[in-house]
């Protein structure tokens, strides 16, 4: 079995660490236990079905380009259960459950993935749906004794590293919306722009430079990132950073 000395090592890099970064969690989950290979997916629910936010595995490109492909991912029994579900699902549960998806378990072995692993959902305060699944690479009893050890130490991992990418992602929400938030001035310049006022015209209004009105300007363009005046104002006014006119 795994040192638990090990385990305890992740999940203290994986909470005070801040491990956001998929491919090092992978890398540090596969180095601690015996499992051969994860993926982790955040999706939202849409009126089309589910829409995949984030997506990162370590079953390589070719193994993802065969699941899509062949339409496993609409059959796949375990994204079903999984995502929006409260238990973990174990994958040979769902082989049996839906013999219908035998194809997927069937192009996994023809590839020589394992097809012993464990699903565990993930909260999401955002409203998405979220797992971690985790593989290994034995026998059906050797996987059932080694789930039976670690599925707590699994969920945990998998909770710590889902709120280091919620907290990740909140970060860079807040660094945009901090980034794209328009001074009062600049809002007064961009928004005599969109009336069509040159920069001479906007200096006169406001009583301040040619060469101030062409600085806020400039400010206002790379805070929404865009290159000409033209798609700034088109920018502030689909995010209603100025009035409409």
């Amino acid at each position: 079995m795994t040192n638990q000395q090990a385990v305890l090592d992740l999940l203290d890099i994986v909470e005070y660490g801040g491990c956001a970064e998929p491919q090092q969690f992978f890398a540090l989950m596969r180095r601690t236990f015996d499992i051969a290979h994860l993926l982790y997916v955040e999706a939202e629910p849409t009126a089309e079905g589910l829409k995949v936010c984030r997506l990162h595995h370590t079953f390589g490109a070719y193994a993802e380009e065969l699941y899509l492909s062949r339409g496993l991912h609409r059959i796949d029994p375990i994204l079903r259960l999984a995502l929006g579900g409260v238990r973990p699902v174990e994958w040979a549960t769902a082989r049996r459950r839906f013999p219908e998806c035998e194809p997927l378990f069937q192009a996994a072995e023809e590839i020589g993935l394992a097809t012993e692993g464990v699903a565990l959902p993930l909260p999401s305060p955002t409203g998405r749906l979220a797992l971690l699944a985790i593989s290994g690479n034995m026998s059906p009893a050797e996987w059932s004794e080694y789930r039976r050890c670690h599925l707590r130490d699994f969920q945990l991992a998998a909770n710590l590293f889902h709120a280091s990418m919620l907290e990740k992602a909140a970060m860079v929400d807040a660094m945009d919306e901090r980034d794209t938030r328009l001074t009062s001035r600049e809002t007064e310049v961009l928004t005599w722009s969109a009336a069509g006022k040159s920069y001479w015209e906007i200096a006169t209004i406001l009583g301040i430079s040619e060469r101030t009105v062409r600085f806020f300007m400039s400010n206002t363009r790379r805070k929404l990132n865009v290159v000409s005046n033209t798609q700034a104002v088109a920018q502030a006014v689909r995010h209603a950073l100025i009035p409409t006119i």
